[in-house]
């Protein structure tokens, strides 16, 4: 009996693993606007080639609502219609912002780095984007786009605190989590943090506070630079009290009771050679861009950000293709901001070409903490002003809507930058502080 449990336990912690990775009220019933809305991945190109060049008929300042939709159709990926349109929205909209990058980004680029025949990245080590230029007439548009956003500044270097909700239709809240992430980049350009780590990336461990039957157990992930090599990942468990190794090649599965897959993360966290790619132009977009703090949830589900702040940001969209047909996905978009190469918005659609996930992200400026002081994590407290002067955004939460459950897992990220020193770094990211858990 006591080993049933147990495996029962295990069995929840590896299912939780891929949340770990990811990090991805209308007062009104939505049930005919769902049946009535087209979620083909025809009417989302259609979307895209209907509305690439309208200009917008709104001015920062406004404060649009539902009498509004029809201003912002042009603006928001067609599949979020029927989420993001409901009697009591309220989008704030901003001046497009300009974001630059930290003084020194671009200026440790080490030379001789090329793309393969299958689109990976090979010999580059980071401080700088990878193709600062996208020409649209490119064949290999399409992954160039993708390895800015993998190096992008603010990948790494962070402390960050995090809730996530779980919620069925009309807002029911199916399970809470509380977690705790930090990461730091070891890949510096012209140099890494750690000596005689050349080859690594980035190294993170995520630690769970709650649900209780999570609370103490670890992950510590290890990427690496050679696109071609697995990460390696680790996950620790009281009930076991001893790290394990665990599969980094399986993306695909979903996590028990969240709504996406490890593929999803940041907009794609799988390998570049299982996908094809297209790349499909340059569209604007409305997106939550150096929002003012932790969007609340709205819409009659509370899947969607509510009463925030939104900017009109040129975005780059690519089309991915599983080369695997056992992969859930027949095709996905994403939306990738064209100064800042994150991810804004998500598509993905099954075999069927109907919508599976949609997922959109919620972005916040360094800078702006100077003026505008995010919300407190709810248990550990942080502080912001370590923020000032890095010069790169921070992912303060995201949305990822299941529509075929239908469901939603909805995150606020309290995130604050971190710095390690090379043995500082060394010693924390080691399997053997994940038994003692030392910050």
């Amino acid at each position: 009996m006591q080993r049933k449990k147990s495996q029962q336990r295990i069995g929840r912690m590896w299912a939780t693993w891929g949340l770990a990775i990811f990090l991805f009220g209308g007062g009104f019933s939505s049930r005919p606007a769902l049946a009535e809305a087209d979620r083909s991945y025809k009417a989302v190109r259609d979307w895209l080639e209907q509305y690439r060049e309208v200009a917008p008929s709104f001015q920062p300042g406004e404060h649009l609502t539902y009498k509004d939709i029809d201003r912002l159709r042009p603006f928001i990926p067609q599949p979020a219609w029927e989420y993001y349109f409901f009697p009591d929205m309220d989008m704030e909209i901003a001046a497009t912002g300009k974001y630059p990058p930290p003084d020194t980004w671009g200026k440790n680029l080490a030379s001789g780095y090329s793309l393969d025949e299958q689109g990976a990245l090979i010999g580059f080590n980071g401080g700088g984007f990878p193709f600062p230029e996208i020409k649209p007439e490119d064949p290999q548009a399409a992954v160039k786009v993708y390895w800015n956003l993998f190096w992008r500044p603010g990948f790494g270097d962070f402390f960050m605190p995090m809730v996530a909700w779980g919620r069925g239709e009309n807002g029911r809240l199916d399970r809470e989590f509380e977690f705790v992430s930090t990461t730091a980049e070891y890949a510096k350009g012209d140099h890494c943090l750690v000596p005689e780590y050349e080859g690594v990336k980035s190294k993170s461990i995520m630690e769970f506070r709650s649900p209780r039957d999570l609370a103490g157990t670890r992950n510590l992930q290890i990427e690496y630079t050679d696109p071609y090599k697995e990460n390696d990942g680790w996950l620790y468990s009281p009930v076991q009290r001893k790290p394990r190794r665990v599969l980094s090649s399986e993306r695909t599965g979903e996590t028990q009771g969240m709504d996406f897959i490890r593929d999803d993360s940041m907009g794609f966290g799988g390998k570049v050679y299982e996908q094809n790619w297209a790349y499909l132009g340059k569209k604007w977009v409305l997106a939550t861009v150096n929002v003012p703090t932790h969007p609340e949830a709205g819409g009659p589900h509370q899947w969607v950000p509510s009463k925030t702040r939104w900017e009109l940001r040129e975005v780059h969209v690519v089309e991915l293709i599983p080369k695997n047909p056992s992969h859930p996905y027949g095709h996905k978009l994403i939306f990738v901001d064209a100064n800042s190469f994150w991810t804004l918005w998500m598509t993905a659609y099954d075999h069927n070409d109907q919508l599976l996930r949609l997922g959109q992200d919620f972005l916040k400026y360094s800078e702006s903490y100077a003026t505008e002081e995010a919300k407190q994590a709810p248990y550990e407290q942080v502080d912001y002003s370590h923020n000032v002067g890095e010069h790169v955004f921070l992912h303060v939460g995201n949305t990822v809507i299941n529509a075929q459950k239908p469901h939603a897992t909805y995150t606020h990220c309290y995130v604050v930058r971190k710095e390690f020193s090379s043995g500082a770094a060394k010693q924390f990211y080691s399997v053997r502080n994940m038994v003692s858990g030392k910050r």
